[in-house]
């Protein structure tokens, strides 16, 4: 099967190791969902590799549920969120960078269906999933600059 990828990324302006610390940690990282995450549940663990969580979104009336597996592919630097049974993988690269900044990536890979269905679902998919990940991005930075959680 095909999958096709959609990305966002933006400065954080909060050092490496605390933008890795809220992605991981699912307790503090709930406090930055965008309001299209109704909720993250914790099955597994709760902070870094093997934690399995649950996380429902609901975009345009849609309820989608994933159960997500983290894992720390490089610890300090890239993690990856992966549903086996939905075939939605999410990664986070995190770059330091100068004067205690850093760049956070995300990018997901969905299943590609065939035919124009597929193809309409690509466009209207990546285009909500940016507008989303922006926000995120968004929550991560205000919440790591002024301790204020969206939720």
């Amino acid at each position: 099967m095909t999958h096709y990828a959609v990305s966002v990324e933006r400065r954080i302006d909060a050092p490496p190791e605390r933008v890795y610390n809220l992605i991981i940690d699912m307790d503090e990282h709930r406090r930055i969902l965008p309001r299209q995450f109704e909720s993250l549940d914790v099955l597994e663990g709760g902070k870094g590799d093997g934690t399995v969580f649950r996380l429902t979104m609901n975009v345009t009336g849609n309820r989608t549920t994933l159960e997500m597996k983290l894992s720390e592919l490089e610890p300090g630097r890239v993690v990856q969120e992966r549903d086996i049974q939905a075939g939605i993988t999410t990664i986070w690269e995190l770059t330091p960078e100068d004067g205690g900044r850093s760049t956070l990536r995300i990018t997901s890979e969905f299943p590609d269906k065939p035919g124009l269905s597929g193809w309409v679902e690509r466009l209207v998919t990546s285009s909500m999933i940016r507008k989303i990940y922006r926000q995120e991005l968004e929550n991560i930075n205000h919440y790591l600059t002024t301790g204020a959680g969206t939720k």
